[in-house]
């Protein structure tokens, strides 16, 4: 049996903070007739591509990896703060916290958030800074998520 190479599963890793992943509970738990959990994703997720947009735009940063970009959107992609994939980790983390409220499945949401946000430095793609950020984002946003879904069910 050969090892992986540490790079492969920090990439690996950063993959429980991508899209695929959150949009495929949203989807999972749309199917399974959990409506309100769905929405609250589907919800986050419009907010954290909004107010990322938006700060991206504004406050353009260079990744560590100097990403190259040749037009508006792609340099919002290229933009380093705030991390969307840790972002996205946490917001997901915290909406499946308020359905499993066991201890032992909320310590390895938390784990693997901080996965997320340490492959995201490891692998050069945001500073510190930015995982923070994206931390604080993902949180706010949850908490928004959480507290706007009633009004729309």
């Amino acid at each position: 049996m050969t090892e992986l190479p540490l790079d492969e599963v920090t990439r690996d890793a950063a993959g429980l903070g991508g899209l695929a992943i959150y949009v495929l509970v949203a989807i999972i738990f749309f199917l399974l007739g959990n409506i309100k959990v769905a929405a609250e994703l589907i919800i986050a997720l419009a907010l954290l591509y909004a107010v990322i947009a938006v700060i991206r735009t504004i406050f353009f940063r260079k990744r560590p990896d100097r990403q190259k970009y040749s037009g508006f959107f792609t340099k919002i992609d290229a933009s380093s703060f705030p991390s969307m994939h840790t972002a996205r980790s946490l917001t997901l983390a915290i909406i499946l916290a308020t359905v499993f409220t066991q201890q032992t499945i909320r310590i390895l949401l938390a784990i693997a958030v901080l996965g997320v946000a340490y492959t995201r430095i490891r692998l050069k793609r945001h500073y510190t800074s930015d995982v923070i950020g994206g931390l604080i984002l993902g949180a706010v946003v949850a908490w928004a998520a959480i507290k706007l879904v009633p009004f729309f069910i």
